[in-house]
């Protein structure tokens, strides 16, 4: 991970040129020539980082202006070219240059109809109703009322090598995450694995993970079955009994994403204001984040130089990006907070999510989803917005607690998610393997309320 201490060095202006046009051949090319000259380490591990970064871009913007044209007039009845320069404009389609022309990111639609309530009612086939927001909802106000939520979960996670990336013989090392010791994670079985395990990380390591290390023999499919259960109560937070003395651990910076930008500095003092109640400031960040930051699926977070920046410019983010943001923002004006992440699970649902955690005496830590509290607020429901400030719902499988942290034992190339790890990491002696290399085994075995 030390590589990644190289972003806060800035690219050479010729580079930058070249990658803002989309020419990603002349980028490269100058990168060589720079790696040839006296220059140093710190700018030779940051190109180095460079021209993993330019491939992750060309991975992930694949569709050009009319594919993207054609694939939303599909889906969307009457979508014409004007909506779509609108929402290229208005950060509904994320995009960059590719050889001087637009080219869409993969995930673009899915991303406009999500976050673009306007456009639902026009789609020629209609989405099934969502059984995982109805249960969702009516957890949350059982919580309200003050019912205390006890869910048991039972997973099966892990990686599948493809057959065509499948190198018999060669030895392959294999990550996949693992709950850990959170405050509302008990009870945590490891049940079963498809390999021996070389390793299995202590229950409160920061990114924790069940290691296999073999020989790859044909179509390898690694997995882990655990179980844990997840217990969590709600909390009305009383700003009065606030305590004056606050602690000051996890309010320093963590580089290269957590850091005290001058952007970011003005930032959160334009949001907090004269306002010396911690509570009520992080509050004031929290509205921030959800009233003003939009819904966005995001491309690769390695290809972010800076998320929290990139969110606070740029008004957009996925959950991840907004819970980077509240972080930072919170651990600038003196608020401990720290990251949370690993899967969100219920009965009907298994996917990737990202939140935060905040210190406030004497409640101790406390939650905040700005992306779920975001979406609650697009859907008009200020319950649930207000809910996920200092609360959160019990369908969460937590594996990580820090961000861009080494794992053990630490990978001997490239993370593909530097961030956290929510689905594994795999690589063989020479190289790491990207997404499209393998499949991910996401699968539901039992899940039901205690």
């Amino acid at each position: 991970m030390e590589i990644l201490k190289s972003l806060v060095v800035d690219l050479p202006e010729d580079v930058r040129k070249a990658e803002y046009h989309g020419d990603f051949n002349k980028a490269l090319h100058l990168i060589e020539l720079y790696m040839n000259r006296n220059i140093p380490t710190i700018l030779k591990e940051r190109l180095v980082y460079e021209k993993d970064r330019i491939r992750r871009l060309k991975e992930d913007y694949i569709y050009s202006y009319d594919e993207a044209l054609e694939l939303a007039s599909k889906k969307i009845s009457d979508f014409s070219k004007d909506e779509l320069e609108i929402m290229k404009d208005e950060g509904y389609a994320e995009w960059i240059y590719v050889n001087g022309k637009v080219k869409f990111i993969h995930s673009f639609l899915d991303n406009m109809i999500k976050v673009n309530t306007n456009l639902k009612d026009r789609l020629i086939e209609k989405d099934e109703e969502n059984n995982d927001s109805q249960i969702l909802s009516k957890t949350v106000e059982e919580m309200i009322n003050g019912k205390e939520k006890k869910y048991f979960f039972h997973l099966k996670t892990g990686i599948k090598l493809n057959g065509e990336h499948a190198r018999i013989g060669e030895t392959v090392r294999v990550h996949i995450p693992i709950p850990q010791n959170a405050q509302q994670i008990k009870n945590i079985k490891i049940l079963s694995t498809s390999h021996e395990p070389k390793y299995i990380s202590p229950e409160n390591y920061p990114q924790r993970t069940i290691y296999f290390e073999t020989e790859v023999k044909g179509e390898e499919i690694f997995t882990v079955e655990y179980t844990y259960e997840n217990h969590v109560k709600y909390t009305k937070f009383d700003p009065n009994i606030i305590s004056k003395e606050q602690p000051n651990f996890y309010t320093e910076e963590r580089l290269p994403h957590i850091r005290f930008t001058p952007f970011l500095v003005q930032l959160a003092d334009k949001i907090v204001g004269n306002e010396t109640n911690p509570l009520l400031k992080a509050r004031k960040i929290y509205d921030y984040i959800t009233q003003n930051v939009k819904y966005s699926y995001m491309p690769q977070y390695a290809t972010i130089i800076n998320v929290p920046e990139y969110c606070a410019y740029n008004l957009k983010g996925d959950c991840g990006v907004q819970a980077l943001l509240f972080i930072t923002l919170c651990r600038i004006v003196g608020i401990p907070a720290r990251w949370q992440s690993g899967l969100y699970v219920n009965p009907q649902y298994i996917g990737c999510h990202d939140w935060a955690e905040f210190y406030i005496e004497p409640y101790g830590w406390i939650f905040a989803d700005p992306s779920f509290g975001g979406g609650a607020l697009r859907n008009k429901n200020e319950e649930r917005w207000n809910f996920y400030f200092g609360n959160l719902d019990p369908f969460r499988m937590v594996a990580n607690s820090d961000v861009n942290y080494e794992f053990l034992p630490s990978k001997k190339h490239f993370r593909q998610d530097f961030c956290d790890n929510q689905v594994g990491e795999i690589e063989y002696n020479d190289r790491f393997l990207e997404s499209q290399e393998y499949e991910t085994i996401l699968e539901i075995i039992e899940a039901q309320e205690i």
